[in-house]
Parts: structure tokens; C-alpha cells; sequence
């Protein structure tokens, strides 16, 4: 995965290349002002390493440390409150949880400085990091990973009442293809392209969890495309008086998705996950691993003492559900983008990284 992240980078460099050379002397301003940002980008990156360096304790570093989720229904929001409490209890770093609207705008959040940390999954860190997908005309976001949590699902689910058993009979229906501000929209209407349906196909709908459950329940949507790790909160409390159908998706198509998007991974949902779930069998659908990250601009101290006490707590919150469960130190490390450089230090000292 590193190597296709080196090679898109270095695809971009040989285009903004080439368009400098074509575009006269405002191509020439414009190259020498990204020049100057990535210099600022270069230097706070290289101020937060050198913060790192000094010995820290993570146990007395103190302030407030603000960590974006999602929604409040959602699993980043109960992932994100079980760490913050943890971490906020063992130390005297103080972790405000915040709902937000999830991994994009933790994004744009952590480049205004709203939010010191986000929640994400790898499509969204993936995407800002090199300035794709939904970032394609914004460009390339300072964002740095800090760890690697768990892997969340694509949900393709709808009423069992419907008698819809395939993304194909999806033609002509109303579908939340997921929450606004998501980079896996484009994933999601990949996939429905794959099995021979355009956006122009169906009538789309923009929705989060919860949302999107009860108008299941309620019959104003036909299906919902939503990503989170299972059981997704908003999906569970819909599914104690409603029976909702999972829809697999075909391995051949997934292999065709995941090739032009590498951050994706092959995984389950188990039948049996949600009350009254009307799957026998255990459902095939696309992971994403969900993970932590900020700006460079983040205070190393505090990213490093948070990493730490995450990691020397786990066993207090690590029961508490499915995604929890996953967070563990042969995972944590595992590189998405490159990390920033708090988490860097604690992973070295733990021998987690080289």
C-alpha cells in the first residue's frame, strides 16, 4: 500500500510539474506560493519532532486536548468517548469528546484548529493526505496519523420486508448512499456503478446512522449504504423492532473496487450481529481501518502522553464493544500515512515501530 501511496505521490509532483512549465508567470506564482506553504508545513512538522525528542512524562503532561468523532449514534462516537474517559482519568491530560459529522470534517477541523485530534477512516486519511477523492480540488491536507484502531464495514442494508436480496435490484430505488462530507461517497457509487447503476439510476439520499435506519423502518428509503464498525448504534436500536436485511457483495466486484482504491480490505459481518438481522450467513462487504490522526501542528507532548495512556489503559475500556476489542499493540502501529511525530516517539519506545 505504502508503494501505491509513493507512486500517486510522485504521479502528482510530475503533474504540477508539468502544468507549472505550461502556464507563463502566474504558474510561476502560484508554484512559488505552494513552495512556501509546503516550507511552513515542512517547518511545524519539524517543531513538533523536536518537541518529541525531550523526555516527557506522559502521566504529568496536562491542558485540554479536543477529539473529534461523529455522530453521537455512530461507532467512532463510543470508540471515541471510551478512549477520551480512559486517557482523561489515568493522566492530567483532559480529552474533550466531540460529535461531529464525521472524518472529513475532522479534517477540515484539525486544519483550523477546532479540534487538536480526529477520528478517520483510511479512505478519508488516504484521500486528504495526497489530495484525492473528495479532496481533489482542495489539495492536500496537513493531516498526520497518530494510530490505527479498528476496522469498520460497509453496511449495504435494507428492510427484510423490501424482498430486495441484491446491490443489482437497487435500479430505480430511493438510497442513502451515505452521510455528506464522506470520502467513501465515491466508493459507494463505484460500487453501485460496478454492478451497472449510475447515481442517475436511483434517487440518492444523504443520511447518518440513525437516520438512515428508520427511514428503512419507516419505508421512505428502499436501502442505505453506511460504513462504521459493527454493531453501528444507530442500526442496532432500528433493529430491535425492525428485520434488516445485509447485502453481501459479490467477490469479483470487490476485487475490481479495490484495485483503484488500495485502503480498502475484504472482511465480514457476522449473521447474528444485529436483533432481528435476516442474514443466515456471515455477510461479504468492504473494511476500513478506522483511525486517529491530527494536524503537525498538534502539540507532540500531548499526542505522545495520549498515545501512551491510551495504550497503558486499553484493558479498562477495551470490552467495550466489537471495535474496542480490536485495538491492540500489534495493529496499533500499522501505517496508513506517515505518523505524526508524538505517536512516532511512543512507538519506538514501546518497539512497536523500528
Amino acid at each position: 500500500m505504502k508503494k501505491k501511496m509513493m507512486a500517486l505521490g510522485l504521479a502528482m509532483v510530475m503533474t504540477t510539474g508539468c502544468l507549472s512549465g505550461c502556464g507563463g508567470s502566474n504558474s510561476s506564482t502560484a508554484t512559488e506560493a505552494a513552495k512556501t506553504e509546503e516550507a511552513k508545513t515542512e517547518a511545524a512538522a519539524g517543531a513538533a519532532a523536536e518537541g518529541a525528542a525531550s523526555d516527557v512524562d506522559a502521566y504529568t503532561v496536562s491542558g485540554n486536548m479536543t477529539l473529534g468523532t461523529a455522530s453521537s449514534t455512530g461507532t467512532f462516537y463510543y470508540v471515541g468517548a471510551a478512549i477520551g474517559t480512559a486517557v482523561s482519568s489515568a493522566g492530567k491530560l483532559n480529552v474533550l469528546v466531540q460529535a461531529t459529522n464525521g472524518s472529513n470534517e475532522n479534517v477540515a477541523m484539525c486544519q483550523s484548529g477546532d479540534i487538536d485530534m480526529g477520528m478517520g477512516n483510511s479512505d478519508a486519511l488516504y484521500a486528504a493526505y495526497n489530495g484525492e477523492m473528495s479532496y481533489k480540488e482542495a489539495g492536500k491536507q496537513d493531516i498526520l496519523e497518530v494510530a490505527s484502531l479498528y476496522d469498520s464495514q460497509l453496511h449495504v442494508f435494507v428492510n427484510e420486508k423490501s424482498g430486495i436480496k441484491d446491490i443489482a435490484d437497487l435500479k430505480g430505488k430511493k438510497v442513502c448512499v451515505g452521510s455528506q462530507g464522506t470520502s467513501y461517497l465515491f466508493v459507494n457509487q463505484s460500487l453501485l456503478e460496478a454492478y451497472g447503476i449510475t447515481m442517475n439510476d436511483i434517487e440518492p439520499f444523504y443520511m447518518n446512522y440513525a437516520e438512515a435506519a428508520q427511514a428503512l423502518a419507516d419505508g421512505d428509503i428502499d436501502a442505505a449504504f453506511q460504513t462504521g464498525g459493527y454493531p453501528i448504534a444507530g442500526i442496532q436500536q432500528s433493529a430491535a423492532t425492525t428485520s434488516f436485511r445485509m447485502l453481501p457483495l459479490d467477490d469479483k466486484i470487490m476485487d475490481t473496487i479495490i484495485e483503484g482504491y488500495p485502503f480498502i480490505t475484504k472482511t465480514t459481518i457476522p449473521a447474528g450481529t444485529y436483533e432481528n438481522q435476516a442474514n443466515e450467513d456471515a455477510v461479504a462487504t468492504f473494511g476500513y481501518q478506522t483511525c486517529l490522526f491530527a494536524s503537525s501542528k498538534a502539540d507532540a507532548d500531548q499526542v505522545y502522553a495520549f498515545v501512551k495512556l491510551m495504550m497503558e489503559t486499553l484493558d479498562s475500556y477495551k470490552e467495550t464493544n466489537d471495535a474496542t476489542r480490536q485495538i491492540s499493540p500489534e495493529t496499533i502501529a500499522t501505517e496508513y500515512i506517515p505518523f505524526h511525530p508524538g505517536a512516532e516517539k511512543y512507538y519506538k519506545e514501546a518497539g512497536l515501530l523500528k
